[in-house]
């Protein structure tokens, strides 16, 4: 097995080698960007235009997602949504982009120079529920390592949500897309969520990530809807958010998750 992980990582990182980055402008949620296409997964991910404006973005501009909000999107790979979110905050708000991957972390950084958006910043790290350093792998869609090494491990810097919240004030809006990590982001922002009640966006890896790191979805239900809030969930594909139940089909699989508190 270590063997085979050994050239999985090797290949990944020729192919990383081989790829020649370029410079692209696309739209994406109305908005025009110029973007660094740095990989195969930007490649991919980014180099298409996006006119629709991602549909929890749009739920949570009618809550708390507003002018002069404070934003952390924690997992943000190459701060294209991050950069989505700056637009909705405006200049007297913020996005504060969390990225353990070396890689993806200065990609952001090259982005966010490129979009001259001076209302986001990228902090390199993985968003835990401690301080201590953290192994990460080496995949373009970076994940906390599962204890595999399947795609190799280095280890980085590790932050809380709730010493973001001392770093760069409270959120407003809490965005969650850490590849199966939630449980660990969340039980690292109990201060942030039980004294400032932000909205909460969380993509729920079920079955390809929460659970290997101890997750589940009830856990995330109970302590959410426990601290007061409502929860509305969604699909891959889908564009209106619904009131949670435990009892949807959308349960069984990867989905979204908003957390909404009472004003």
């Amino acid at each position: 097995m270590a063997v085979t992980n050994r050239i999985r990582v090797a290949a990944y990182r020729w192919t990383l080698r081989r790829f020649r980055p370029y410079r692209v402008r696309r739209s994406w949620a109305g908005y025009p960007f110029e973007l660094w296409i740095s990989d195969p997964t930007a490649r991919s991910w980014y180099d298409h235009d996006s006119p629709e404006t991602p549909p929890e973005m749009s739920f949570l501009a009618q809550h708390r997602l507003r002018s002069g909000a404070t934003v952390f999107d924690c997992g943000a790979h190459q701060c294209v949504i991050a950069m989505i979110l700056a637009k909705f905050v405006g200049a007297t708000g913020k996005v504060v982009a969390v990225e353990a991957s070396p890689h993806n972390y200065d990609a952001a950084n090259r982005n966010i120079r490129l979009n001259e958006a001076g209302n986001v910043t990228a902090v390199h790290a993985a968003v835990s529920d401690t301080l201590d350093p953290i192994e990460f792998n080496w995949r373009g869609n970076g994940q906390v390592d599962d204890g595999t090494g399947a795609w190799g491990k280095i280890s980085v810097s590790s932050v809380t949500v709730d010493e973001l919240t001392r770093r760069f004030g409270a959120p407003d809006v809490l965005f969650v897309d850490v590849e199966g990590f939630e449980t660990k982001v969340l039980r690292g922002a109990a201060d942030s969520l039980s004294l400032h009640r932000p909205d909460c966006f969380v993509e729920m890896h079920v079955g390809c990530g929460l659970e290997k790191f101890g997750g589940s979805v009830k856990s995330i239900a109970d302590s959410l809807e426990g601290l007061g809030y409502q929860l509305w969930m969604s699909g891959p594909g889908q564009n209106a958010f619904v009131p949670f139940s435990a009892e949807s089909p959308l349960v069984a699989a990867r989905f979204f998750l908003i957390a909404t508190a009472p004003r």
